[in-house]
């Protein structure tokens, strides 16, 4: 038995709406309202660490400008650069508590347009300069791991744990890798 193609029809409700075409468009504003919501709730937090770093660049600024203050006396141009340094602090400080974040995104948009190369080399050192914050806010437990490395190579070509040469009285393994012998731990 064949069917023709020209006698199969979709049927439509008798208002002429149809509700596969509805369904989608539901979805469609759902996902809609679900990402303003979901903008406005990022925008939110990035107002309050906005808020948060505004605080500690002010604190920042007022301890540059403490130690400018000590420094006039005996080191009058350190001290002026010290001063401008503050000055500059506060001024990012106050630009950050006077704007939002929405305006401080359209504002980085319309940087990176005008000027590529500079918004590019901005970017740059800023991530080199987040890359040097990490590394040394990671150095202090780095330190405590090659400490707990250094006591176990020393322990291991005492002869501690059975082994008294090879690789685990170097403290190497195999591929250069720091191995635990397998005996006697």
């Amino acid at each position: 038995m064949s069917v023709n193609s020209s006698t199969i029809t979709r049927s439509a409700p008798a208002d002429g709406s149809d509700p596969l075409a509805e369904a989608g468009q539901q979805a469609g504003q759902s996902v809609g309202h679900l990402a303003e919501r979901a903008a406005d709730i990022g925008f939110r937090q990035a107002d309050r660490g906005k808020e948060q770093a505004a605080e500690g660049i002010t604190q920042v600024a007022d301890s540059i400008r403490r130690v400018s203050l000590d420094m006039e006396g005996s080191q009058p141009q350190i001290a002026e650069v010290a001063q401008t340094a503050a000055d500059q602090a506060e001024r990012i400080a106050t630009y950050l508590q006077q704007t939002d974040a929405r305006e401080i995104l359209h504002t980085v948009e319309s940087v990176a347009r005008r000027q590529p190369l500079l918004f590019l080399g901005g970017a740059f050192l800023l991530g080199m300069a987040a890359t040097r914050l990490v590394k040394a806010a990671g150095g202090q437990g780095q330190d405590r791991s090659q400490a707990y490395r250094a006591d176990w190579r020393s322990s291991a070509s005492y002869g501690v744990g059975g082994s008294t040469g090879g690789a685990y009285a170097t403290g190497h393994g195999r591929n250069g890798f720091d191995e635990l012998p397998e005996e006697g731990i």
